[in-house]
């Protein structure tokens, strides 16, 4: 029996803009800061209450967290990680702001970058599209939903609704000003599984929907030398290499600008697999972030596959029930670096 808090909450008729499937429980892990695991639920255990949407971590953290899975990362954990370092080089693993160009979402408007003079000197001007280069998926970019209608749309922890961030005053909660304050350093662990596909001489085409298991990630650990049943410690940075950035700077000019404009069946994109045995690797491991080359973690398009009996993306759980900051997703990733201590949802 794992130990929780409950809280009944009695339901009103003001609650129509919160539409749950249960009048909801606030139920909560006791949380005990000298040992940040005790009590931890397994996998199977999620969600904590049935009213609860789908695998959501909601409460494990307690019921008013508003980081998820970046708790993992604390003193020790970036202790630890600073011992491992044995030649202190840096890389600059950027993507440029503008990349990629055009955007891969049409809807998306890309990088506008304008440069204004003034007597004896000049400044940048940058109108940037969030959903480009290096970046991170804040909690309150992409909630649980039904059919992507608005009324449904559950929140990390339930701590905020669609109105609440579209108001004109604005809100800071599970805002990404919390993941700045809260300062990202750790260690990251790259999974090259392009490099694995290339020394066996397998062709794979990134502008398909190729769903990465999480056996061939074990299997490209092991390829690398490292064992994968104890190579993740608890607050890792997961970074898996698809070769998708490889193979996009490779097309011509005419291909890169086309390619956001497939339809249907040909808008597809590599990623890792959105499964119930993929969500249970990565709370297992009790991993903080988790990123990639590709331009979302999981396959695209998303929702196409029964996570727990229902079908759902692993954006949603990962960002709506995991806390994600719980496996912050990091598309065209290549190093995590670029934050934004404001309110955005990106």
């Amino acid at each position: 029996m794992i130990p929780f808090a409950a809280l009944v909450l009695v339901t009103t008729a003001f609650t129509e803009a919160r539409p749950i499937p249960h009048p909801l429980i606030i139920v909560s892990r006791l949380v005990n800061d000298s040992d940040i695991y005790a009590n931890w639920p397994t996998y199977d255990q999620l969600p904590l209450h049935p009213s609860f949407p789908t695998k959501a971590a909601w409460g494990v953290w307690g019921d008013s967290d508003e980081l998820g899975a970046l708790n993992h990362i604390r003193n020790t954990t970036i202790l630890d990680a600073k011992s491992e370092i044995q030649l202190g080089q840096t890389f600059n693993l950027n993507l440029q702001l503008s990349m990629p160009d055009p955007p891969l979402n049409p809807n998306r408007r890309p990088l506008i970058h304008a440069i204004q003079p003034f007597a004896g000197y000049q400044d940048d001007v940058v109108t940037l599209n969030t959903q480009i280069s290096t970046q991170f998926d804040g909690l309150r970019h992409f909630p649980y939903s039904t059919n992507f209608s608005q009324s449904t749309y559950q929140f990390y922890n339930d701590l905020i609704t669609f109105d609440d961030i579209m108001a004109p005053g604005g809100s800071a909660t599970l805002g990404i000003q919390n993941t700045a304050e809260k300062g990202i350093a750790g260690r990251g662990i790259l999974l090259d599984w392009a490099g694995w596909m290339e020394s066996k001489n397998a062709s794979f085409d990134v502008f398909s929907a190729i769903e990465i298991p999480t056996s061939d990630l074990d299997a490209v650990a092991t390829w690398q030398g490292l064992d994968p049943t104890s190579v993740f410690k608890p607050g890792d940075f997961l970074v898996v290499r698809t070769g998708f950035t490889k193979q996009y700077d490779a097309l011509s000019p005419h291909a890169q600008a086309i390619l956001p404009y497939r339809e249907d069946a040909n808008a597809t994109f590599i990623g890792i697999e959105a499964s119930d045995a993929t969500l249970r690797w990565l709370w297992d491991k009790k991993l903080s972030l988790v990123g990639g080359d590709h331009p979302a973690f999981e396959t695209l398009p998303l929702g196409n596959s029964p996570i727990d009996g229902v079908l759902r993306s692993l954006h949603e759980v990962f960002i709506g029930g995991m806390g994600n900051e719980h496996w912050y997703e990091l598309p065209y990733l290549r190093i995590l670096t670029k934050f934004f201590a404001s309110q955005s949802s990106t």
